[in-house]
């Protein structure tokens, strides 16, 4: 899955586990942890990283070339913010390699396409819901949890094809066809997991979701 098999010049892959790295310091830097403080937070956040990996297990490959799967980033952004999601998606690089008996030199590369970039651009759109949307919950399961994710999930799809491209000296012929119909299922696959999983968490158990003000966006009652 991702790019665990896929054949990498040194240089990519040295590069990528050094850009790797210097995101997770980044992250931590952050004292992600603190959110975790609670008990049950604790067990919401392993129980999402053990979640999530069971996703990317469950993969379509296309010809040999991108893979497909739910990527379950933008819903960990949702609950924990960027950082502490950014390391809970190398958590599932991790493991993703472990399970699969990759070689090095793609884990790093499979995070930074697949669990950093679309971390990157859940956090960038929650940010852009807390500012400029109206603050109840119906805007904020709608945005951050349907769309949100779709546009995620596409971004992360282009940036693994163009990533392919590349790595075939700009020959498209390893992008197969029907590509564009194949990210347009995922984006809805997608956005109708992380929407429910965000409805069901926003309305039954809001002190799940520690980046949003419960005063914001009503989530129900103050924090404990």
């Amino acid at each position: 899955m991702g790019f665990l098999y896929t054949p990498l010049p040194l240089w990519i892959a040295v590069g990528g586990w050094a850009t790797a790295a210097g995101l997770i310091a980044l992250a931590l830097t952050r004292k992600p942890f603190r959110r975790l403080q609670d008990g049950t937070l604790q067990h919401v956040w392993l129980a999402l990283v053990v979640a999530i990996s069971v996703l990317w297990a469950s993969n379509a490959w296309l010809n040999d070339g991108p893979v497909m799967h739910v990527l379950g980033a933008t819903l960990v952004v949702t609950l924990f913010d960027w950082s502490l999601a950014l390391v809970a998606m190398a958590a599932v690089s991790g493991i993703a390699g472990l399970i699969f008996d990759a070689a090095w030199q793609g884990i790093a590369l499979t995070f930074l396409i697949y669990g950093a970039m679309p971390v990157g651009v859940s956090a960038l759109l929650q940010r852009a819901c807390i500012a400029w949307l109206p603050r109840n919950l119906l805007v904020f399961i709608c945005a951050q949890g349907f769309v949100s994710p779709a546009i995620a999930v596409t971004c992360a799809s282009l940036a693994a094809a163009a990533m392919h491209v590349a790595l075939a000296h700009g020959s498209f012929a390893v992008i197969p066809i029907g590509y564009a119909f194949s990210v347009l299922l995922l984006a809805l696959g997608e956005a109708w997991f992380t929407g429910m999983s965000t409805a069901l968490i926003a309305v039954y158990k809001p002190t799940w979701v520690t980046t949003n003000d419960v005063r914001r966006y009503r989530l129900g009652g103050p924090r404990t």
